[in-house]
């Protein structure tokens, strides 16, 4: 179009009218601009269709998710109600067992009982999630515990009191990116510490230990330590900057994204540290502190 413009512009520089050629290179400059009008339309409405299947996939997964956390809690609720219902009977059974000293008898029994009844793992899958009150945070925490789940990494999370409300400053969906960059770190290291394992036939520690917390309005506490390989080497100042990563196929963004949000909120704080095997992610939000501070 540029050169198709600049040509007309010559030749009408030239004679100083409107000769056949002018008018041949005027029109084709207006089908190209109706062409190239054309074409970006239907490129912005392929972008926006294709943006559109993203999300209906992303929605779908996550009603999946949530379908099968609304399983999990009526299948553990059926399971309990079972056992409630049996327990005294086990209990007498046992009882003459356990009189006669036949103690190794009772436990074979229990793990027996246990085995065929009960799936502690399954059980245990999404314990205390809800405690989680907030929806897009319980989501995400779902979503990780599925994936930990589904990758056979074991993992324990605990929310012992109820995170009904985040801080007033803080927007979740910042919160929700953080939590996302935390928990796919510590899953990625523990994937390749449990296929490094795998691999040469040797048994590894790979669990997540996770710790969500919340005494109030006003503040927020999280927490995930994963472990990390014996020969790794961490920097808890080298892993903040950007582009660093040791991780293959990764750009190292992760952990600076969360420092330019901790920056953002002058009464979040958050540190790395790494000791003894594990690498430690905590997060604190307090804007009781904050409040002290300005006072």
């Amino acid at each position: 179009m540029y050169v198709s413009s600049a040509g007309v512009s010559f030749l009408y520089l030239l004679d100083k009218r409107i000769t056949p050629f002018t008018l041949f290179f005027t029109i084709f400059v207006i089908v190209q601009s109706v062409f190239a009008i054309g074409v970006y339309g239907e490129m912005v409405y392929v972008q926006n269709k294709l943006l559109t299947q993203r999300k209906q996939q992303e929605i779908r997964q996550k009603q999946r998710q949530l379908e099968e956390y609304a399983d999990y809690l009526e299948k553990s609720e059926d399971d309990l109600r079972a056992f409630r219902h049996d327990y005294k009977n086990i209990l007498n059974s046992l009882k003459v067992s356990a009189q006669e000293g036949n103690v190794q008898e009772v436990i074979q029994k229990l793990d027996k009982y246990t085995e065929t009844n009960l799936n502690s793992d399954a059980l245990l899958k999404y314990k205390d999630v809800n405690h989680i009150h907030i929806k897009s945070i319980k989501s995400i925490i779902i979503s990780k515990l599925t994936e930990m789940y589904n990758l056979n990494i074991p993992y324990n999370f605990e929310c012992r009191s109820g995170v009904k409300k985040l801080p007033a400053n803080i927007d979740e969906l910042d919160l929700v990116r953080i939590l996302g960059i935390a928990f796919d770190n510590a899953i990625e290291e523990s994937k390749i510490i449990k296929d490094m394992a795998e691999k040469n036939k040797s048994p590894e520690y790979e669990e997540i230990q996770i710790m969500a917390y919340s005494d109030g309005p006003d503040n927020f506490e999280f927490e995930i330590r994963n472990r990390v390989r014996k020969d790794q080497k961490i920097s808890t100042s080298k892993i903040q900057e950007q582009g660093f990563t040791t991780k293959k196929g990764h750009q190292g963004y992760g952990l600076t994204n969360i420092r330019k949000l901790e920056e953002k909120y002058p009464d979040m704080s958050v540190s790395y540290m790494v000791q003894d095997g594990w690498f430690d992610f905590y997060m604190v939000i307090d804007m009781e502190d904050g409040d002290e501070d300005n006072g």
